[in-house]
């Protein structure tokens, strides 16, 4: 009878200590947004709802599925963020951990790792590189230089045409002079992801041309861009309205180009308050994500971060942004 006592207490002690194990596992670890293949079909109805990342105590929270202010983003956008960032307070949320393509905002990982790698140095900004083969694109939205196997270009110059222009052989450049190829490249940019909470993204490319497993959210593209405020590199590209750089092609012959910026009130195509001023921002156009836009700004010296991922015209798009500003003030 007493061996059969001390079993039962022995094997009680187990379950005990098996279901507390369980517990911790549960609670301290978020269903992984990587398994599986992602239909995103570029529609509302296509969208995958995915599980929100765990909080992060100086950014805002936003639980699944909430909507805030959304009235006025409902049916025309696939998603939308406003956040104050001074408060941590979210204005605007419509879809927010839902996820969706995120074109050419995609750069903003691009310039991250690229500004690491510099910044530990790996590489310099005045460092020139080679193209040692042709890069093209089959998708008819996707831009890029005029650059051929042979011609010569710094670490700088593609850079910042990348950020402001959104040449998309100078990210495939970039990204093999970093990793040594595209494949390696998008691992540094999930590493990064990661490390910074944006745990529902995952980045096939370093350019944002549409992929399946390519794809991310508005809280995360949240992340992402208060991340890659911290980068003086970067913060510098985003306060030009275009940038002439030169390169060289294959027989020796320099060659200048503009790169003009994408984000229409930068380029005072859209009229932006005076009370308003820009950080870091990136824009993105597929024919998945639609018309998008991610932005820091500063309005009465508050400072926000907002995200517009509009499925109807660059016009709506920016009229988006005017529903923001006005709940700003």
């Amino acid at each position: 009878m007493i061996r059969v006592g001390f079993l039962y207490i022995i094997l009680l002690i187990l379950v005990t200590v098996a279901s507390f194990g369980w517990l911790f596992i549960r609670n301290h670890n978020f269903d992984d947004p990587y398994n599986g293949d992602v239909d995103i079909s570029g529609t509302l109805e296509g969208m995958v709802t995915s599980t929100p990342p765990g909080f992060i105590s100086k950014y805002a929270v936003i639980k699944d599925k909430e909507e805030i202010n959304a009235e006025q983003f409902d049916g025309s956008t696939y998603a939308a963020i406003m956040v104050n960032n001074d408060t941590r307070e979210c204005l605007v949320a419509h879809n927010a951990h839902e996820r969706i393509y995120p074109a050419s905002m995609t750069k903003l990982m691009t310039g991250i790792v690229v500004c690491d790698a510099i910044e530990s140095g790996e590489l310099s900004m005045d460092e020139v590189v080679t193209l040692d083969h042709d890069i093209s694109f089959q998708e008819s939205l996707a831009v890029q230089s005029s650059l051929y196997k042979g011609c010569k270009i710094s670490i700088r110059n593609m850079l910042t045409a990348l950020m402001l222009s959104s040449y998309n052989d100078y990210a495939i450049i970039l990204a093999e002079r970093v990793a040594g190829s595209v494949d390696a490249f998008a691992e540094k940019m999930n590493e990064k992801a990661r490390s910074i909470g944006a745990t529902n993204t995952h980045f096939s490319n370093p350019h944002g041309l549409d992929a399946l497993d390519h794809y991310t959210t508005a809280f995360d593209l949240y992340l992402i861009v208060n991340e890659a405020s911290k980068y003086e590199i970067l913060h510098e590209i985003d306060e030009m309205s275009d940038y002439t750089y030169s390169w060289e092609d294959s027989t020796g012959n320099t060659w200048e180009d503009t790169a003009t910026a994408t984000n229409y009130f930068i380029t005072g195509s859209q009229s932006l308050p005076s009370n308003i001023t820009i950080g870091t921002w990136k824009t993105g156009t597929t024919g998945g994500a639609g018309n998008c836009l991610t932005m820091n700004v500063m309005i009465n010296e508050g400072n926000y971060t907002m995200m517009v991922s509009d499925s109807i015209s660059k016009e709506d798009l920016y009229s988006k942004y005017g529903i923001m500003f006005n709940l700003a003030n």
